[in-house]
């Protein structure tokens, strides 16, 4: 009688979150591509969040949560870090609606501030039915690489054309290497296109290879040659686009995501040499037929777009210093940087920019929600990944060591880019994987077995 209750609770408990399940992994498939519903809120607007696609199987996931009773919850209560990792990121969104009555805009764009609050509100529930009752890992795993595969091939394909391929009505923009505003790397009179997928720029659609190639590299540790076969050659082809992407904070993220899954994998070290020497074959061919554009990129021989990007970035976020200096503890309000960029610009400086986001997710965050919402935004992912190497010591799910690589790697990118934070589809990428793998293994369903037969240790 004991298994058979088992049994059906169990399916009960697997038909309470099939809902929200659908909703993650629809998000997860989603969050490459910039796409807008039509009638979408105009910006500035209280509710433009809702006007992009990937929003929808957020609310959705949220909403199924609430609706199915929110199952998991209970777990997360009873586990300290996970229960302390959500208290920060609700903590989180109480400031950042407080911070409406001193936004900086507040009275000419009220809706900044509003659409900010809502933004994060709708990110918090989707997080917190992800941890309470996420799929298992392995299925996040499969919906990464399947994004990685059609990326690699829409991004070799604009690389190829240098330009876009029709694909308009799916979001992809109207690529001009020769226009100005369009990402490109110049060198020797050579204006080279970066792909950008459907996403608005290529620094994007490279943390969307980053993390894609690393899910593939967890693949290339399967216990299935097939798999193993099929891991190896979506990382290759993942690495290579990467490379492509000339994105240096991804580059950088690699490196750090990589020395993250090195610490946990070093024991398998035999399985992955294979990737490992595609690895090194990949960046020697690189090198050697891009080496002009790599040596751009650096800054070799100042070109002028790469000085133009450096000198752009400095400024941002010398005006962030100054938000800071000026409001240290409340902050400018949520979303309201961009806002006091374009002020100081056009009063303080003849610089001819427009206000835009600091390239610093960090010095970001506390210029907006100031000393106490980077305090909480730190403390929720500090906990976060606390709980999350936990968790990899007791399973040792090689998709589970995935995505701590994937948080790590595009933390290293929080340094120097600012979309893991501002954007949705970034939030899904960064904070999303991180919910995933905050998801205890006991939460995927089960098949029961007796307890003579269970593993001890």
């Amino acid at each position: 009688m004991a298994p058979l209750l088992t049994l059906l609770s169990s399916h009960h408990l697997s038909l309470r979150r099939l809902p929200v399940q659908a909703g993650i992994v629809l998000a997860f498939v989603l969050f490459p591509a910039w796409l807008k519903l039509p009638g979408a809120p105009p910006p500035f607007s209280a509710t433009y969040i809702l006007g992009l696609a990937l929003a929808l199987p957020v609310l959705w996931t949220g909403a199924a949560w609430l609706l199915t009773g929110c199952p998991g919850l209970r777990g997360l209560l009873h586990d300290r870090w996970r229960a302390a990792w959500a208290l920060a990121l609700l903590l989180l969104v109480v400031w950042s609606w407080f911070s409406q009555g001193w936004a900086l805009v507040r009275e000419a764009q009220p809706g900044v501030a509003q659409n900010h609050t809502l933004h994060l509100a709708l990110l918090a529930a989707f997080l917190l039915a992800t941890a309470c009752a996420g799929p298992p890992p392995r299925v996040i795993v499969g919906a990464l690489c399947l994004g990685l595969a059609w990326n690699v091939l829409l991004g070799g394909a604009q690389v190829a054309e240098q330009g876009s391929v029709g694909l308009r009505a799916l979001g992809e923009v109207v690529l001009y290497p020769a226009r100005s505003g369009t990402s490109v790397i110049e060198a020797a009179g050579v204006r080279w296109l970066r792909p950008y997928g459907l996403l608005p720029h290529p620094n994007i659609l490279a943390g969307v290879y980053l993390v894609g190639t690393l899910a593939a590299l967890s693949l290339t540790l399967h216990r299935r040659p097939a798999v193993r076969l099929a891991g190896l050659g979506l990382f290759g082809a993942g690495l290579w686009l990467l490379l492509l992407s000339f994105s240096r904070g991804a580059w950088l993220g690699a490196a750090a995501g990589g020395l993250v899954l090195l610490a946990f994998w070093l024991r398998q070290w035999r399985r992955l040499l294979p990737a490992g020497l595609l690895a090194l074959l990949a960046g020697s061919v690189f090198l050697a037929l891009y080496h002009p554009f790599v040596l751009a990129r650096a800054g070799a021989g100042q070109p002028t777009t790469e000085m133009r990007s450096i000198a752009d970035r400095l400024v941002y976020q010398q005006i962030a210093v100054a938000a800071i200096q000026e409001q240290p503890i409340l902050g400018v309000g949520g979303g309201n940087f961009p806002w006091y960029a374009s002020f100081y610009l056009f009063y303080r400086t003849d610089y001819d920019l427009r206000g835009d986001n600091v390239h610093n997710v960090y010095l970001g965050i506390q210029a907006e929600q100031g000393l106490v919402g980077v305090s909480l935004f730190s403390l929720f992912g500090i906990f976060g990944i606390i709980r999350v190497i936990q968790n990899v010591r007791q399973d040792c799910d090689n998709g589970r060591i995935a995505f701590l690589g994937s948080v790590v790697a595009l933390a290293v990118v929080g340094l120097v880019d600012h979309y893991p934070w501002t954007l949705l589809h970034g939030q899904v990428m960064w904070a999303g994987l991180l919910a995933v793998a905050l998801c205890p293994a006991a939460a995927a369903p089960v098949r029961p077995v007796a307890a003579s037969s269970a593993r001890v240790g």
